[in-house]
């Protein structure tokens, strides 16, 4: 290879590579150039109503300089609203200010204001920066040194809130069908409540409490949806209690953005089991007794227990009523023993349905129904009468035989 080829195609190599690094500058937001922009704000979040402030700035340089070498432009959503603080339009300044700082000689600032945001106005504030080429004393074109963007982003109300207490159950609270606490009743075991907020702006914050501790879990992100979803982990619920379940969603940052939903969750365990002997009656017997177990529910009491009357609708708890006495005995914690005793049996017992209840707040009312048997063989005194006269007769016969 001779040294004129060597040259060319060492000029070419060089020429891609300042190509390649003027253009990688370009992307990255700033041309090679002796001047330095910043962009910063206060927060890219602004509530609505509120407003919003962006600056500009641009270091190391006194005000005359940036006046006679740069031209600065605040864009907004690609609108150019400014020549460095001179609005373009005077109709923008109802919706813009704009003021240059310079708390230092050498430290210009350009601070644009957006005043009463909206939501309409989120996007982005954008700063661009040339320098003006000059040949001589006579201008000849801008050369850029700068693009600088800052998101302005809207802060929004939670659109739509989803709590559900069971997973697999078609049965939740929204906004719409909230009560201020909704009851729902469930066996004891583990549950896992799942939270959802919607269309919040940043997305809501979620936590479940229990009573008044925080429920553990995760958050996730709703594909396809501004929305996010907290699942609490699985927690034991004993039975037999009752605690409030909240949820809360929230907005952060934006005022009387919170949401809430509760439900009071009564825990009971499986339904009571009745157990009953109830033999036969005579009329005229004394003391009939009908004996039930209820059992299969821990913590079962005695004061829940209710016998009822079928035909009057009389009420009897455990005590002593006309002809009628009503026992309980706690057996064990998840087992009682009730019995009613009539002390004086009549036809019309055997035509009155009576019922046991066990009826708990945190229980369903059960009902057990039962009715008095009625005994179907021949009045033994009676029978036993007959007998003794007809042994009496014969006697009687016999006697006079003899006589005779």
């Amino acid at each position: 290879m001779n040294f004129s080829t060597f040259i060319k195609k060492a000029t070419t190599v060089v020429k891609q590579i300042a190509l390649v690094t003027c253009i990688f500058t370009f992307n990255q937001g700033l041309v090679g150039s002796e001047y330095i922009v910043n962009v910063a704000s206060q927060s890219t979040l602004v509530n609505p109503g509120d407003n919003y402030v962006a600056y500009c700035n641009i270091p190391g340089q006194w005000a005359l300089d940036i006046i006679q070498n740069l031209k600065v432009t605040w864009f907004h959503n690609g609108q150019a609203l400014t020549s460095l603080c001179e609005f373009l339009s005077s109709h923008l300044t109802q919706k813009y200010s704009c003021k240059v700082l310079s708390p230092q000689q050498n430290n210009i600032s350009l601070e644009l204001t957006v005043l009463n945001v909206q939501k309409a106005d989120a996007g982005n504030l954008t700063c661009k920066v040339y320098e003006k080429v000059k040949v001589g004393y006579q201008w000849v074109r801008d050369e850029l040194v700068a693009i600088k963007s800052l998101p302005i982003q809207v802060r929004e109300p939670i659109k739509s809130m989803t709590f559900r207490f069971v997973a697999n159950k078609d049965e939740y609270l929204t906004v719409d069908n909230n009560e201020a606490i909704h009851q729902m009743e469930v066996l004891s075991g583990k549950y896992a409540p799942s939270c959802e907020a919607m269309g919040g702006m940043p997305k809501a914050n979620i936590q479940i409490m229990m009573g008044d501790q925080m429920m553990q879990g995760k958050i996730m992100d709703i594909e396809n949806k501004m929305g996010t979803k907290f699942v609490a982990d699985a927690t034991d619920f004993r039975g037999n209690s009752q605690i409030n379940v909240t949820c809360t969603a929230e907005v952060e940052g934006l005022p009387n953005s919170e949401m809430q939903l509760t439900y009071r969750v009564v825990v009971r365990q499986r339904d009571p089991k009745f157990r009953c002997t109830n033999t036969s009656a005579a009329v005229n017997n004394k003391r009939h007794k009908i004996t039930c177990e209820v059992y299969d529910v821990d913590g079962i009491s005695c004061n829940n227990i209710l016998w009822k009357r079928g035909d009057t609708g009389e009420d009897y708890m455990p005590g002593s009523y006309f002809n009628i006495n009503i026992a309980c005995t706690e057996v064990t914690i998840s087992k009682i023993k009730t019995t009613l005793e009539i002390l004086q049996v009549t036809a019309e017992y055997f035509k009155t349905p009576f019922s046991v209840i066990y009826n708990d707040t945190l229980s369903h009312t059960k009902e057990f129904q039962l009715i008095i048997p009625e005994a179907k063989y021949r009045n033994s005194g009676a029978a036993l009468q007959t007998s003794l006269a007809l042994i009496y007769s014969i006697v009687l016969v016999g006697f006079l035989l003899q006589i005779q």
